[in-house]
């Protein structure tokens, strides 16, 4: 079975996930540092919850990024649709890049008072 028959998650679930393994953080520091649960880190990263506009001002607020950045990546927001097909696939050719080149999880946190 190919990687490809399994569902996609969204487009913007993953790049939050991406953002946060860029900036260093495991779910439970991220959850801490954006004042949420981590049990929705995971569950939006997993893209098994949708990311809300709360959410993601606080991602962007949180890790120094633009909102205009993250909304590149969204299909939709809060169930209105806000990306046109060709932009979905620029995103997603941007995703994969990113993962490939992506720092992988933490196996513990390190020291940010260093």
């Amino acid at each position: 079975m190919k990687k490809k028959d399994k569902p996609k998650k969204p487009a913007l679930n993953e790049a939050l996930r991406l953002a946060r393994l860029y900036w260093g953080y495991t779910q439970a520091e991220l959850a801490e540092h954006l004042d949420v649960s981590q049990s929705m880190i995971s569950s939006v990263e997993a893209g098994n919850k949708g990311v809300s506009m709360e959410l993601l001002s606080k991602y962007s607020t949180g890790l120094k990024l633009r909102m205009s950045d993250l909304l590149f990546f969204a299909e939709e927001l809060e169930g209105q649709p806000v990306a046109s097909r060709g932009k979905l696939i620029v995103a997603n050719k941007v995703l994969e890049l990113l993962d490939a080149f992506s720092p992988r999880e933490k196996e513990k946190a390190t020291d940010r008072g260093s």
